[in-house]
């Protein structure tokens, strides 16, 4: 067997060597260029990118202003329901490497606060006592929920909704009342309703007859009238099967043989005015609004009471007189007693 001369093995090592060599500065390159990929896959978002709270989906090619490489999957997402900055993880690929990077968005609330009213204009009476507030149906945050009526906010204040008016609301005229709203990220709206302050009427005045005779007729008058408790009421009727509420007081009357007027307004005027303090059983009250405008009749039966024919739900009822100064929102314009 002939063996390998000296220079045959020194020839064959090198080949090696180079194989080894070239092999390794393949891997080597390899490894570099897949390295150096690897590092350029980046992306930049939008200075301004951030998702409103509570959205559902969002699309988060959008919110990006830059990628090196191809966005295949969001590997960590979105919380929409936390505001604030979150990180966001993107699988992004280039070639044949895929790298997940990190970027910042925020979820943020950029909606106002939803102001409703009840009216959109209010009239009140000069010297009436009226709370601003009354018109509000609600004021509600998507994220805050009902906000609450701050008096005097400071400027940086937060979920809150308060009110101010163009002027003084106490003084005859049209004025603007304005609601401010502002939630807990700032947002702010504003909503507006019209305020009309109308004169306060001169009251009528109606003479008054101190030391006026006594109604001989008054406890019959009385009589009569709890004999109809329960009568029903019907409008423009004054009996015997229904009356309204003149219509009652005239028919108590005429069945003492007395005639009397037939409405509130012109039962205003018949017989003597008396002071409330001076009415006694028989004596008619005459109800109505501060201008003067009667609107109901009954008979004072003594002790705070009163009967008359009320309404439709109720017919000839007895009440308390002081119950109706309370309750009605009218009140006596005079006494009237026949005599």
């Amino acid at each position: 067997m002939k063996s390998l001369d000296r220079p045959s093995i020194k020839k064959v090592i090198r080949v090696f060597l180079l194989l080894v060599l070239s092999f390794v500065m393949i891997i080597s390159c390899c490894a570099y260029r897949n390295y150096t990929t690897f590092q350029s896959i980046k992306v930049v978002v939008k200075k301004t990118a951030s998702v409103e709270y509570g959205t559902a989906n969002y699309d988060i090619k959008k919110l990006i202003k830059e990628v090196d490489g191809e966005i295949v999957s969001v590997k960590q997402d979105l919380d929409t329901s936390v505001l604030g900055p979150q990180e966001v993880i993107l699988e992004v690929k280039k070639d044949n490497m895929v790298k997940d990077v990190p970027v910042v968005i925020s979820v943020v609330d950029t909606v106002s606060p939803i102001i409703s009213l009840k009216n959109e204009s209010v009239s009140i009476t000069e010297g009436d006592d009226y709370d601003l507030k009354e018109n509000i149906a609600s004021v509600n945050d998507a994220i805050d929920g009902d906000l609450e009526f701050l008096e005097n906010a400071p400027a940086d204040s937060l979920k809150y909704y308060a009110l101010s008016s163009d002027g003084d609301i106490s003084s005859v005229g049209t004025h603007q009342i304005t609601i401010t709203a502002v939630d807990g990220s700032g947002n702010k709206a504003t909503l507006t309703y019209q305020l009309e302050v109308e004169e306060k009427p001169v009251p009528v005045y109606y003479p008054v007859h101190y030391g006026a005779p006594a109604n001989p007729q008054g406890n019959d008058v009385v009589s009569i009238a709890y004999s109809l408790l329960g009568m029903p009421y019907m409008a423009n009727s004054a009996g015997p099967y229904g009356f309204d509420c003149s219509g009652f007081v005239s028919y108590v009357y005429s069945c003492m043989g007395i005639s009397i007027s037939r409405s509130s307004y012109s039962q205003q005027y018949v017989g003597y005015g008396v002071s409330y303090a001076e009415a006694q059983p028989g004596d008619i009250l005459i109800w109505g609004y501060s201008d003067g405008n009667p609107t109901h009749s009954a008979l004072y039966v003594g002790n705070g009471q009163m009967i008359h024919a009320a309404n439709y739900g109720t017919g000839v009822i007895v009440s308390d007189v002081n119950y109706w100064l309370n309750g009605s929102g009218t009140h006596i314009l005079t006494v009237r007693r026949i005599s």
